[in-house]
C-alpha cells in the first residue's frame, strides 16, 4: 500500500482551508495519507488536529510530519471507526475515481469504488455525527465519479483540469 501525494485535489481543498480562520477550532481529517492537509489546519491556526487513516504506513509518515505540533493527535481508524468526540471542521479528500478493473496499481488510494463515489458515500453518511452545531465537512468529488448521487451539496471551490473537474463540496 502506498501513500497518497498531494496532488490537485489536495491543493484545491487546502485553498479552502487558508481561506478561514481556524483559531480555537477542532479539526478532524479523515484519510490524511502523508498529513499534508491536517499540517495546514495546524498552520491555520487550529486548537486541535485529529488525523486518521486506515493505512499504516500513512499514519506513520503523517505522524513524522506533524511530529512539532503538541495538538495534533494521529492514528489509525477506517474512517470514524476509532474517532470519538465532535469537530468544528472535518475534511476528507477520499480515494473517488471510478475503479474500472484497471491495472494501474495503488487503487486503494484513488480509486473510490465502481461509481466513484462509495467510499465518499460512507463518509457522508456518518460525518454528521461528529460534527458540532455549527460545524463543517469538506471535501473532494470528481466529475468523473457518479457525483449527483451525492445529493445537494454547496461546491465552495472547483478547478477544471484536462481529463475532469474537482470540486471541494460542503456541508453542516
Amino acid at each position: 500500500m502506498s501513500v497518497y501525494r498531494p496532488g490537485r485535489d489536495s491543493y484545491l481543498l487546502a485553498s479552502v482551508i487558508e481561506e478561514k480562520n481556524l483559531e480555537g477550532l477542532n479539526c478532524l481529517e479523515i484519510g490524511t495519507g502523508s498529513g499534508f492537509l491536517a499540517e495546514k489546519m495546524l498552520e491555520q491556526g487550529a486548537q486541535k488536529v485529529v488525523a486518521v487513516d486506515i493505512n499504516p504506513e500513512a499514519v506513520e509518515e503523517a505522524s513524522r510530519r506533524l511530529s512539532e505540533y503538541d495538538n495534533a493527535e494521529i492514528f489509525s481508524s477506517d474512517m470514524f471507526d476509532e474517532v470519538s468526540g465532535v469537530f468544528d471542521i472535518i475534511l476528507f479528500n477520499p480515494p473517488y475515481l471510478p475503479d474500472e478493473e484497471s491495472e494501474i496499481g495503488d487503487e486503494e488510494i484513488w480509486a473510490g469504488g465502481e461509481k466513484g463515489v462509495e467510499v465518499t458515500e460512507k463518509f457522508v453518511s456518518q460525518a454528521s455525527d461528529y460534527l458540532t452545531e455549527n460545524g463543517e465537512a469538506f471535501f473532494v468529488a470528481s466529475s468523473l465519479a457518479d457525483i449527483e448521487s451525492f445529493g445537494d451539496f454547496e461546491v465552495v471551490s472547483s478547478e477544471k483540469l484536462w481529463f475532469e473537474e474537482l470540486y471541494v463540496m460542503k456541508f453542516e
